[in-house]
């Protein structure tokens, strides 16, 4: 197939493109707030129609809307797109230069354009050039060459609490797929983009200790801690039951979850991939390469790790981490003095376990109550497998080339502490997946002044080429699925 008038396509529709962003951006969806879900929900179910999908669906779930829909191309294969429409929270609006929902398209540094708001770059920006190119495909040669089913969800921010579900529901339909996409524009100023393989089994949930539960200290409210001397804590009760959970030196004691989790120590099947990465980041701080460390100050590693110890640590290492303790009153002054009637939890696991979720909490309820603290509540936010992708899977195969084709540098992580629902797809499905990652710049994810750069002058991917890369990747993998020699028609300029 020459893709060189699908790609004309897209440079002569790119203003259109520009423009359905900007709606999209312009649309609050906030899912920590909750304000304008609904809404938001409706315009990604319209974009699916524009595109040609005969079945749209909005669902309601005890958070906020999913939306379903299917492209029949009438087409061998089947591949899922992973989608998410919620966005971060704004945060000090003060903070920003720009409207967080203007949209505003305008020059930055040495960029000749990008656009702000929230949600531009994660998860709208690379939702909208991934649509646009499916579109433009379809446009010049009157059909998709694959069957799309499209899942998106309203509470990723929230953990993903309804996705789960969401497959449940379709999962007879999405039986026979051959694979799970969800692009993003993952590059940094340097043109590398990550390729994460595997994910840890990933549990987020909370213990709640109340003196009703406990039959002990203060039930119906706050008792005055002037009867501390006489009434028991479920703010201490707490920390003792939770205290249970890690050995004095930080490991994880949650009983019957040991003998699950694999040791801290690289496969001999990764040992090639784990070899390349640390040689390309050989000399470099690890706050630098290492996904979520930046800006945080870290100096010195758990158990003093050093070296390669830590790569092969962060990888396929276990953790359990206590992300927070809220109980009573802790505004300011000393007037308010309580002995507070609950105090909550709120924990993470990310676990490199073949074990179910469902194993892991009944193990952790077990603990518990091994350990005298049956009135502990458990809460479950969020609980999803762990998977792990081939890489010479045609999926990925297709990805690296495309992305290498577009001048991409492709980083490999043979596993990543990130996890989620993805992971269902991989685990229920056995397919492979290519997730949060492509070609594209932008920054800002969770800070002021959001962006994704529309044109970058040559110096990094804009708008056109993350199509172009799209359109790339799709047809390269249907190419390989039909036995054909993929990478043979793709002319990037």
């Amino acid at each position: 197939m020459d893709l060189r008038p699908v790609y004309e396509y897209i440079d002569g529709n790119i203003e259109e493109t520009v423009r359905m962003l900007q709606e999209y951006v312009r649309r609050p969806s906030v899912s920590v707030e909750g304000a304008g879900m609904r809404e938001c929900a409706e315009l990604v179910a319209d974009h699916y129609r524009a595109l040609g999908c005969g079945e749209v669906e909005i669902v309601d779930t005890e958070t906020f809307p999913g939306v379903w829909a299917y492209y029949d191309a009438g087409a061998p294969q089947t591949l899922v797109n992973y989608s998410m429409y919620d966005v971060r929270s704004v945060g000090d609006r003060s903070a920003w230069s720009h409207d967080p929902f203007g949209a505003v398209l305008e020059a930055r540094d040495d960029l000749p354009a990008v656009l702000y708001g929230r949600g531009a770059l994660v998860p709208k920006g690379p939702d909208i050039a991934w649509l646009a190119a499916l579109g433009a495909i379809r446009a010049v040669t009157g059909a998709l060459p694959v069957n799309i089913a499209f899942l998106a969800e309203g509470d990723e921010i929230l953990g993903s609490q309804s996705y789960a579900g969401l497959i449940d529901r379709y999962r007879d339909r999405l039986r026979g797929i051959a694979g799970c996409v969800y692009p993003r524009a993952a590059q940094n100023r340097r043109g590398e983009l990550p390729l994460t393989l595997g994910y840890k089994t990933f549990l987020t949930f909370e213990l709640r200790a109340s003196g009703r539960s406990w039959g002990r200290g203060p039930v119906e409210q706050a008792a005055h801690s002037a009867t501390r001397s006489i009434v028991d804590s479920p703010a201490q009760r707490l920390l003792q039951a939770v205290t249970t959970l890690n050995s004095k030196d930080g490991q994880i004691a949650v009983s019957g979850w040991g003998e699950r989790l694999a040791p801290a120590a690289v496969p001999e099947a990764d040992l090639p991939l784990m070899e390349r990465l640390a040689s390309r980041f050989d000399g470099k701080p690890w706050s630098e390469v290492i996904p979520g460390l930046a800006g945080a100050g870290v100096s010195v590693f758990s158990e003093d790790l050093q070296g390669a110890e830590v790569l092969t640590r962060y990888v396929y290492g276990s953790s359990l981490n206590i992300q927070g303790i809220y109980s009573g009153y802790t505004g300011p002054g000393t007037r308010t003095y309580t002995i507070p009637e609950e105090a909550t939890a709120r924990l993470d696991a990310r676990l490199v376990a073949d074990a179910s979720p469902s194993e892991l909490l009944r193990a952790l309820r077990h603990h518990l109550d091994g350990h005298g603290f049956e009135d502990i509540e458990i809460t479950v936010l969020s609980a999803y497998p762990g998977s792990r992708t081939a890489y010479e899977s045609s999926l990925v195969q297709s990805f690296v080339q495309a992305a290498e084709r577009a001048g991409g540098d492709v980083v490999v992580w043979p596993l990543q502490g990130y996890g989620g629902p993805w992971s269902i797809f991989a685990r229920d499905f056995g397919v492979p997946l290519v997730f949060a990652t492509g070609i594209g710049y932008g920054a800002g994810v969770g800070l002021p002044d959001e962006y994704i750069v529309i044109d970058g002058g040559g110096k990094v991917a804009g708008l056109p080429e993350m199509q172009r890369f799209y359109v790339d990747f799709l047809i390269d993998f249907v190419t390989r699925a039909q036995g054909g020699n993929p990478g043979q028609s793709a002319s990037y300029r």
